[in-house]
C-alpha cells in the first residue's frame, strides 16, 4: 500500500504524462510543420502564379524582347567597337557577333519573363518597387544561368582559340571566370534599366487607364443626374399643362360644348402618347412627333387659324432614337414648321418658329441649359444652332444618328 501510494505521490509530482492529444505536446511538435506546410504553400502559390503569367506571353511581349536584346547587342557594338576592331584581326568576325547576338537574345527573353510574373504578382497586390527590383536581379541572373553554356560550348566548338596574343585574361583558365563576370556585370545595370523603365510606363498607362475610368465615371453619373432633373422637371409641366388644359375644357363647356369635346379628344390622345413615355428619358423621332402633335391640336383649338403648324418627318427618320424633350407652352400667334431629315449618319431636326414663341431666344438661360445638356447627353457629338430666317427663328439640331435598340 505505500510503495503504491509511493508511486502514485511521484506521478501527481511529475505531472500527467504527455499525450497525443494534450495542446501542448501537439503545438510543441506541430510549430515546424505548420512552418514547413507554410513555405510549400507559398512556394506553390508563386509556382501557380509564374505559370498562369507565362502562359499570357504573346506576340507583344516576345517582340519586346527581341527588340530588347538587339538594343543591347547594338549598344555593346558600339560601346566596345574599338575592341571588338582589334579581335577581328585574329578573330572571325560575324561568329563572335553571332555568339553574342544569340547569348542576348537568351538574356532578354528570361529577363521579360522575370517582367511578365511581375506584372502578374503587382496585379494581384504585390509592393510594385519590390517586384519589379526582385524581376531585375532574378531575370539577369537567370538570363546568365541560360546563356553561359551556350556561351561555353561556342567558345569550345565553334570560336578558334585566336584571341590576340597580349590579352591574357581571355586566354586558358581566366577566360572561365573573366566571361561570366563580364557578361554578369554588363546586363545587370542594362536590364535593370529596362526593367524600371517599364515599370515606369506601365505605372503611367494604369494611372492613365484609371483616370479615363474615373472621367467616364463622372460622365455617366453627370448623365444620370441630367436625366433625373430632366424627369422632374416633365414631372413638373406635365402635370401643369394638364390642369391648365382640364380648366380651359372646363370653361368651354360652358360656352361651347362641341369645342370643349374636341379638345377633350386631344387631351386624351395626348394623354395616350405621353402616358408610355412618363419614366423614360429616351424615345424616338416618331413618338415625339406624335406627342407634339397631340400637344399642337390643343394649342390651336384654343388658337384658331392664327396658328398655323406644318410637320415633315421622312419614314427613315422616324424610328431614330432622340432624348424626350420637355414641351414649351405658347399663347402667341404665327407659324410654326417642324421638320426631320437624315443626312450622312446624322439625324437633322429644323424648327422654324414664325411668331409662335415656341424656340427660346438666343441668348436666353433656356438655351445655354440645352446646351449643356447636349454636350452631358451626346459628349460633344450633338449641336444646336440657332440663326433668324427672314421673320422666323430657326433652330437646327444636329445629332448622332442612332436606333432606339441601341439606345437601350
Amino acid at each position: 500500500m505505500r510503495i503504491a501510494a509511493g508511486r502514485n505521490r511521484g506521478h501527481e509530482r511529475a505531472g500527467p504524462l504527455p499525450s497525443a492529444n494534450y495542446p501542448g505536446a501537439r503545438s510543441a511538435e506541430g510549430s515546424p510543420v505548420s512552418a514547413r506546410a507554410a513555405e510549400v504553400s507559398a512556394i506553390g502559390r508563386f509556382a501557380a502564379l509564374a505559370l498562369l503569367a507565362l502562359r499570357d506571353i504573346g506576340w507583344p511581349q516576345i517582340r519586346a524582347a527581341i527588340l530588347l536584346g538587339l538594343t543591347i547587342t547594338a549598344w555593346n557594338i558600339i560601346v566596345f567597337l574599338q575592341p571588338l576592331q582589334e579581335i577581328a584581326q585574329t578573330m572571325p568576325r560575324d561568329l563572335q557577333l553571332l555568339q553574342v547576338l544569340i547569348a542576348d537574345q537568351i538574356r532578354a527573353f528570361c529577363l521579360m519573363a522575370a517582367i511578365v510574373i511581375a506584372d502578374r504578382a503587382v496585379d494581384q497586390g504585390a509592393r510594385r518597387r519590390s517586384a519589379y527590383v526582385l524581376a531585375a536581379v532574378v531575370g539577369c541572373l537567370t538570363g546568365f544561368v541560360m546563356s553561359e553554356p551556350f556561351n561555353w560550348v561556342w567558345r569550345i566548338y565553334v570560336l578558334p582559340d585566336h584571341w590576340p596574343a597580349d590579352w591574357s585574361w581571355l586566354h586558358g583558365t581566366p577566360a572561365h571566370f573573366y566571361w561570366p563576370i563580364f557578361w554578369l556585370t554588363l546586363w545587370l545595370p542594362a536590364g535593370g534599366a529596362a526593367v524600371f523603365l517599364y515599370a515606369d510606363r506601365r505605372a503611367a498607362r494604369r494611372m492613365a487607364q484609371l483616370l479615363h475610368a474615373a472621367e467616364l465615371d463622372r460622365i455617366r453619373r453627370s448623365r444620370i443626374a441630367l436625366e433625373s432633373r430632366l424627369q422632374a422637371m416633365q414631372a413638373r409641366v406635365e402635370p401643369q399643362f394638364l390642369f391648365n388644359t382640364l380648366g380651359q375644357v372646363e370653361r368651354l363647356y360652358e360656352r361651347d360644348p362641341p369645342l370643349a369635346a374636341r379638345m377633350m379628344d386631344d387631351l386624351i390622345a395626348y394623354l395616350r402618347a405621353a402616358m408610355p413615355l412618363m419614366r423614360d428619358t429616351s424615345s424616338t423621332v416618331a413618338q415625339e412627333i406624335e406627342l407634339a402633335r397631340a400637344y399642337l391640336d390643343i394649342v390651336r383649338l384654343r388658337l384658331g387659324e392664327r396658328l398655323a403648324v406644318r410637320i415633315e418627318v421622312p419614314p427613315e427618320a422616324a424610328p431614330c432614337a432622340c432624348r424626350r424633350w420637355c414641351c414649351c407652352r405658347s399663347s402667341a400667334t404665327g407659324t410654326l414648321s417642324v421638320r426631320a431629315a437624315v443626312d450622312a449618319g446624322r439625324l437633322r431636326l429644323t424648327i422654324a418658329d414664325g411668331g409662335a414663341r415656341f424656340v427660346p431666344e438666343a441668348d436666353g438661360d433656356g438655351i445655354a441649359a440645352l446646351r449643356a445638356r447636349l454636350e452631358a447627353l451626346y459628349r460633344g457629338e450633338a449641336t444646336l444652332d440657332l440663326r433668324r430666317g427672314g421673320e422666323a427663328m430657326v433652330a437646327v439640331l444636329d445629332l448622332p444618328l442612332q436606333q432606339r435598340a441601341a439606345e437601350a
